[in-house]
């Protein structure tokens, strides 16, 4: 990705971020009314051969233009993405064919020796969840490669090629007067949200972000979220920008 621009945020706070043709800086678009997060530098990857082969065709969504792939080895195992998919050793999806996604990064405490640090987990996969076909993929510090470049183009790339067309799906069941079970915890209706003995109805969310591993869903007036579902749920970030489909 050389050419300066909007992209979607790797740090999954649902807005864009600018690129200015080196690093990731500090500019979000829409701004967000908390401090942006910290950004990191890039390093360049050369593009490995097509692993997708079988898989499909290509998305019928357009991403932005350059979209970084993946090729590296993580754990001594090989990972490639790019705009028709993710292959990680033996495992592999097409974008068309992924029906959930999740990705946060957790902090690992120190002990029995270990010094603390961050692990970042990048998912998907189709349903059922447990059982079903996935992608999984774990970095640490420490490897061959820097963890949040590669951990960064993987969000790039299923918030280009995946994202839109689950929001979209999702979104279309709600408008057809279904109830929508996402990110195991809130039910998405045609009246609004619940979850966790809260209810919401459409008038009274603000929105909703994604911070500190959870996504947060804002009632109008209140100065606090009143309603939160891990972001490492399947499909948890996808509720920001299906709120905003559903309400705009």
């Amino acid at each position: 990705m050389s050419q300066p621009g909007w992209y979607p945020d790797p740090y999954g706070t649902g807005s864009l971020r600018w690129w200015d043709g080196r690093t990731w800086t500090d500019r979000l678009n829409p701004e967000p009314d908390r401090p942006p997060r910290p950004r990191t530098s890039e390093q360049g990857y050369r593009q490995q051969p097509d692993p997708y082969a079988g898989y499909g065709g290509q998305p019928s969504w357009g991403g932005p233009p350059a979209l970084q792939g993946v090729a590296a080895t993580v754990h001594g195992v090989r990972l490639e993405a790019d705009e028709r998919g993710v292959a990680y050793g033996q495992a592999a999806l097409a974008w068309p064919h992924v029906e959930w996604v999740a990705y946060w990064a957790a902090q690992i405490a120190a002990g029995s020796g270990q010094a603390p640090g961050t692990r970042w987990i990048f998912q998907a996969g189709r349903y059922p969840f447990y059982g079903g076909p996935r992608v999984e993929v774990v970095i640490e510090a420490g490897g061959t490669v820097e963890p949040e470049t590669v951990w960064g183009r993987l969000i790039q790339l299923c918030q280009a090629c995946a994202e839109p067309r689950l929001v979209a799906e999702l979104a279309g069941h709600v408008r057809a007067g279904e109830s929508v079970d996402v990110a195991q915890g809130l039910t998405v209706h045609p009246g609004g949200v619940r979850g966790d003995r809260v209810s919401l109805s459409w008038a009274s969310i603000s929105g909703a972000v994604v911070d500190g591993g959870r996504v947060w869903i804002r009632q109008a007036g209140s100065p606090s979220p009143v309603l939160y579902v891990p972001q490492q749920n399947p499909n948890a970030v996808l509720i920001p920008a299906l709120l905003s489909a559903l309400k705009g």
